[in-house]
């Protein structure tokens, strides 16, 4: 079948978000393989029965942020299903068993997300152990601090701990390994000792990750299991010193048992990631001095390249060719659930 003939349609309605990932990038890659993509007009939420009705016919998805839970009800006027792409990372709270037994095959862009976000713990984990914030100066904000310069410390002593061996921690190991810090810790519930002895990586135990970690990065996935699991038990465990960086999800960690741990100032905090996005103006983490905050921007900067992905797999999969980013059902319910965090909102 010519991909003309394939009835494609982009979930994402019109806004600013979806001009980002349906740009020239995503156009001309569309034209060169010869989709023609049907773009949702509608401004809003959709209801189920709306949804029903734009998926009636169609035969390849392209979901991102915003778009429905691919159940039988959103996709009862719908037989026609063969692959879903999702131009964005984890894809639990999209799909579902239904959608799976119906033999629809599921793709993400989660491999390019996570090597942005690896990117960015990177230069957090030097930022943090190098203590830059430190002794810079930044402009009319702040002076150097010529003395605090002995604060800086090396990377090749460095014990780096990482909860969680999904995309994004697999390529940020790949990323330390030249710096060849002395340790990198995993915490994981899936990585097998075998796999962990051929990364160069040590098998801890979770409490064992805050007690030995002087850089510790926080990319668990957001499940039901994991919501709350770093509690005051974990962040009492945090050796002076340290670094926390959360690129992975707010809602691992318990919020007011951060706060209180973080105004001892005994370790530094880099956080992405915030429990009410935008950060409020009268958060107390704006006021610590041994936090650095960002605004949820860890997964930024690639965004042009999502849709092409999933267009080239939506090309591979129409000619019999094997994906390169498939997610299975049994991964997916391992993957961050982002319907999770807005349930702890409500």
């Amino acid at each position: 079948m010519p991909n003309k003939d394939v009835n494609v349609f982009f979930t994402m309605g019109p806004s600013w978000v979806r001009d980002e990932f349906w740009g020239q990038p995503a156009q001309q890659r569309a034209a060169e393989l010869g989709f023609n993509i049907r773009l949702n007009s509608h401004k809003g939420p959709m209801a189920v029965e709306q949804w029903a009705e734009a998926f009636e016919g169609v035969e390849a998805l392209i979901t991102a942020w915003g778009a429905p839970l691919l159940d039988e009800a959103t996709l009862a006027r719908n037989n026609t299903l063969k692959i879903v792409g999702h131009a964005a990372g984890a894809v639990a709270g999209l799909v579902s068993p239904a959608l799976y037994e119906r033999g629809v095959r599921v793709v993400t862009a989660n491999a390019i997300m996570a090597q942005t976000v690896a990117q960015w713990c990177l230069m957090t984990t030097l930022v943090g152990r190098l203590r830059f914030v430190d002794y810079t100066g930044i402009g009319t904000i702040r002076d150097m601090r010529w003395d605090d310069r002995l604060l800086t410390r090396s990377m090749d002593d460095a014990t780096i701990a990482v909860w969680g061996y999904g995309d994004i921690s697999r390529r940020l190991i790949e990323l330390l390994r030249p710096l060849e810090p002395r340790e990198i810790l995993v915490y994981s519930g899936h990585l097998q000792p075998e796999e962990a002895a051929e990364a160069g990586v040590t098998l801890v135990g979770f409490d064992e990750l805050f007690e030995r970690g002087d850089v510790i990065h926080l990319l668990g996935a957001l499940t039901k299991r994991n919501a709350g699991k770093v509690g005051p038990t974990q962040l009492a465990k945090i050796r002076d010193g340290a670094v926390l960086v959360n690129a992975g999800r707010a809602h691992l960690v318990q919020e007011n048992a951060l706060l209180a741990e973080l105004r001892k100032g005994r370790f530094q905090a880099i956080l992405d990631v915030h429990h009410k996005e935008p950060l409020p103006d009268d958060s107390p983490l704006r006021d610590l001095p041994n936090v650095m905050v960002t605004p949820h921007v860890a997964g930024r900067g690639s965004e042009g390249l999502y849709v092409p992905h999933v267009l080239d797999e939506f090309d591979r999969f129409f000619k019999g060719k094997p994906l390169t980013s498939e997610v299975s059902a049994e991964r997916a319910a391992m993957m961050t659930d982002g319907s999770l965090m807005r349930r702890r909102k409500a």
